[in-house]
């Protein structure tokens, strides 16, 4: 009987052996498998996916090599390879769904293809007696399949013969499928930013065509605007006003509503006929071109305003019509000519009143013979042309000589059109003065006198083309500085090029430094050659000088304008010992100005412009120009700084959000394989006690995950709350050394396990009145970063009583910190390495920072780089 009992034990004893073994190989599959699925979820393209599957999911199922093919509109194309050579897979890289061979098959029936040894290859797959392939080998091709459509196949090669058991295969169609979604979440994934790309490049082009049909409509409105006739645009058929400038208003004599119309409003305005007939509602011209598409030309009428006054006008109008010819709108041009009728009045009066014009210095007149000798002009052309009285009257005024070399010809057919028509139309032109300058004019000439003589009228136009050539250049400005949102050097180098060739003779622009010094950043000059000199010459003066013009128009916000620069005004500007000669040549007259760039009481810079002859000088008046390019520049500057400091804060939320999400998932993953591994244990010994070790060791490899996991969470809730401006302190009689006994003998456990000896040194109780749990917060946190980045090496922790203050130090010997990282890392989600290697949300020492100053105190960093570093807190006696 006794061997019969112990025949009968041993099957109860190999099945249980059997169980044991095959709960085993359930557990490594299964972990395999949540490692490749873990992989699988941090992969977001698809050839990052190709990536993990040939790296992770191949060596899983115990494969020595491992190949990704992907289906295309050709067939099948190879796309990442491990374990096998390249020139083994030469003629491998495509194939056609219907190739022979078992990749092909796999995807083209969606069913995997088990081939058990190379006989077995050759003999279902003749296609292949001729390839070069390893003897000895089992393969698996695995279609990549979801939802019935399949993405591609995984080829997985064994190193000897083998069968494939059930459990295998289905293992393998496990990965397959997770391999498969993965592969389609990534395509997902990436048609999903292909198509948010596709509506953003969408919404861009309808915001430029917006933007584009706004611009013309403001250039429409700008260009009636400065039309010197009133413009009207009435609607067919209500006859509301669609558009009108504000030459309109002025006619009427005050604005005109929103509302007009003809059928209510044109009724209560009075206008009369040359022969002084009243016009009746349908005679007006507006009317009758919106009403019967007729075309008005130079109608002349008088108007009575509400005001009692009366008005001459010359009124054309005419039909606006769509394709298909019918009247959409009409348009009316009225010309205010009682001025011109009353001045040809004037005209008629005589000599004497001609002679008071010539006399008078509203604008420079000149007669002319048929030779081009001027005769007679008033004051104002000869100081508009720089002759005096005795030099016209020796015959050296001649406009042959007032005319530059490229105007001949114009000037020529200027003439045939004065003697054809009696009268030249006013036009504009360059005069040469008699000191070589020119000047721009506006110029016209009538016959007089039987042919014989000419009369001509100049005004000058310097202010005005000064004024104009500063619109054109600040709105150049502008639109270069508007092209990006970040202001480059070459961005401000092109504004003084333009600058340079614009509206100054050479232009300097300076910016301050983050370390409050002066840097230039660009300097242009007309002439290019001269342009090196001008970057090396002109003075740069130093921000912690005591005095000099540039320093002090930068600190007082007011510019400067030196309008006649030689070499004592170069020696008050600069501070060294610089050659005048390297900035101007010699002899030559400069006027410079200097204008700051300041934004919200913020100093930018400097920025200087340069205006040499025969340019002409700068003068008050380009303040004004000098000002407001200072403004847009110092806009634009303001704009790029706030579009960095934008672009670094949600560079930094989106680090915080990954890593945040990756230390809070961390914890949990241990957390949950060690509750599956006990429950396993429970569920396989149902009717045997679980050993309490066991249990208590899971427990405690729990309750280590749980307290990193609150770690976190508590960390977060204090970001949080020190945000929101509140950080709650309980304040009572606290030993700073026994807080720090207690947190060393709290982490004892992690420094044995980084192997780091930790030095608490002797000494005598520190008491204060501080909050215990924030202390122990802020020696957590250091001691913890101590251990992190000193790993294997002694921490040294001191705690003591200097000049009155708690101090606390805790030094370590690890990698240290660079110079460049130590003024950031106490900010919010900073970190001087990189969180792949030493983890963390980056808020530590933010939070301990925080707890220091709430506490009243400080905390100081020392470091080196490879030798450590020591942080240093120091806190009042009484909080």
């Amino acid at each position: 009987m006794g061997a019969v009992e112990r025949v009968d034990s041993c099957p109860g004893v190999r099945v249980s052996e059997t169980r044991q073994h095959s709960a085993r190989k359930t557990v490594e599959r299964l972990l395999r498998l949540q490692k490749v699925t873990s992989k699988l979820s941090q992969a977001l393209t698809p050839d990052q996916v190709a990536g993990v599957i040939v790296q992770q999911a191949g060596p899983a199922m115990g494969a020595i090599d491992c190949t990704i093919y992907l289906m295309e509109e050709q067939g099948l194309r190879l796309v990442r390879v491990e374990g096998i050579p390249a020139v083994d897979l030469e003629t491998w890289g495509c194939l056609p769904v219907d190739a022979p061979v078992p990749v092909a098959e796999a995807a083209r029936l969606g069913e995997p293809v088990w081939v058990e040894s190379l006989a077995s290859l050759r003999e279902r797959y003749p296609f292949t007696h001729d390839k070069q392939l390893s003897n000895q080998r089992a393969w698996a091709s695995l279609p990549l399949e979801v939802e019935r459509r399949v993405l591609g196949v995984l080829t997985l090669g064994f190193e000897r013969e083998r069968g494939f058991a059930e459990e295998d295969r289905d293992f393998a169609c496990l990965v397959a499928r997770q391999c498969a979604q993965a592969l389609e979440r990534a395509h997902l994934y990436a048609r999903e930013r292909e198509l948010r790309e596709q509506a953003e490049r969408a919404r861009a082009e309808a915001e430029e065509h917006r933007r584009l049909l706004e611009l013309e409509h403001l250039r429409l409105k700008a260009v009636l605007q400065q039309l010197p006739q009133a413009v009207i645009l009435a609607e067919a058929p209500s006859g509301r006003m669609m558009m009108g400038n504000e030459q309109v208003a002025r006619l009427n004599g005050g604005p005109i509503p929103g509302d007009w119309n003809l059928e209510e409003d044109l009724v209560a305005v009075s206008g009369f006929h040359a022969d002084g007939r009243l016009y009746e509602p349908h005679e007006w011209p507006l009317v009758r071109a919106l009403t019967q598409g007729e075309t008005i030309r130079g109608e002349v009428l008088d108007v009575q305003r509400q005001d009692g006054s009366r008005l001459s006008l010359s009124v054309s109008a005419g039909p606006v019509k769509d394709t298909e010819g019918r009247v959409t709108a009409a348009v009316a041009l009225l010309e205010d000519i009682t001025e011109r009728l009353r001045l040809e009045k004037s005209l008629r009066q005589g000599e004497a009143v001609f002679r008071r014009i010539m006399e008078s210095d509203m604008m420079g007149l000149a007669f002319t013979d048929k030779d081009g000798v001027i005769h007679e002009a008033n004051a104002a052309f000869l100081a508009l042309v720089g002759y005096s009285r005795q030099e016209m009257e020796r015959g050296a005024l001649q406009w042959g000589v007032l005319v530059p070399a490229e105007g001949k010809d114009a000037g020529r057919r200027k003439q045939i059109e004065l003697l054809a028509r009696g009268v030249l139309t006013a036009f504009e032109m360059e005069l040469v003065r008699g000191d070589g300058r020119r000047v721009p004019v506006l110029t016209g000439a009538a016959q007089v006198e039987d042919l014989e003589r000419v009369i001509s009228f100049v005004l000058d136009l310097t202010d005005l083309k000064r004024a104009e050539g500063a619109v054109r250049f600040l709105a150049t400005a502008s639109r270069v500085l508007g092209q990006s949102l970040e202001v480059s050097d070459a961005t401000l180098q092109h504004v003084a090029g333009l600058a340079s060739v614009s509206v100054a003779s050479w232009c300097v622009i300076d910016l301050v430094t983050p370390e409050g010094g002066l840097r230039r950043a660009a300097a242009a000059h007309e002439d290019p050659s001269r342009e090196p000199r001008l970057w090396r010459a002109w003075p740069t003066p130093s921000m912690h000088d005591s005095g000099g013009p540039l320093l002090q128009a930068l600190h007082s916000g007011e510019p400067l304008l030196f309008h006649d620069f030689r070499a004592e005004t170069w020696r008050q500007v600069s501070s060294g010992f610089v050659p005048l000669e390297q900035v101007m040549e010699a002899g030559e007259v400069c006027s410079v100005m200097v204008v700051p760039l300041r934004s919200h009481e913020r100093v930018l810079g400097l920025v200087t412009l340069g205006a040499c002859r025969p340019r002409g000088c700068l003068c008050p008046e380009d303040l004004s120009m000098g000002q407001e390019l200072a403004h847009r520049l110092a806009a634009a500057l303001e704009s790029s700084r706030l579009f960095l400091e934008s672009q670094r804060a949600v560079r930094l939320r989106d680090e915080f959000l990954a890593v945040a999400s990756h230390e809070l998932k961390t914890p949990l993953t241990p957390l949950r394989l060690q509750l599956q591994g006990l429950r396993r244990v429970v569920e396989s010994q149902v009717n045997e006690p679980v050993s309490p070790e066991r249990v208590l060791r899971v427990v405690r490899g729990c309750e280590s995950q749980v307290r990193k996991l609150a770690g976190l969470v508590n960390d977060l809730l204090d970001v949080a709350k020190l945000a929101q401006g509140r950080l709650p302190l309980h304040l009572e009689e606290v030993d700073l050394r026994a807080v720090a006994r207690d947190v060393l003998e709290q982490l004892s456990a992690e420094a044995s396990r980084v192997e780091c000896r930790v030095e608490l040194g002797d000494g005598s109780p520190v008491v204060g009145r501080w909050d215990r749990l924030r202390l122990e917060q802020v020696v957590t946190n250091l001691l913890t970063n101590a251990l992190k980045y000193g790993a294997g090496r002694p921490v040294h922790v001191r705690v003591g009583w200097e000049n009155g203050l708690a101090k606390l130090s805790v030094r370590d010997e690890g990698i240290g910190i660079a110079p460049e990282h130590r003024g950031r890392i106490f900010g919010k989600f900073e970190r001087a390495v990189s969180e792949r290697h030493y983890g963390g949300l980056g808020l530590g020492l933010h939070i301990t920072q925080q707890i220091v100053s709430a506490l009243g105190g400080s905390i100081l960093l020392e470091s080196e780089v490879g030798r450590g570093s020591t942080f240093t807190v120091e806190l009042p006696p009484d909080a």
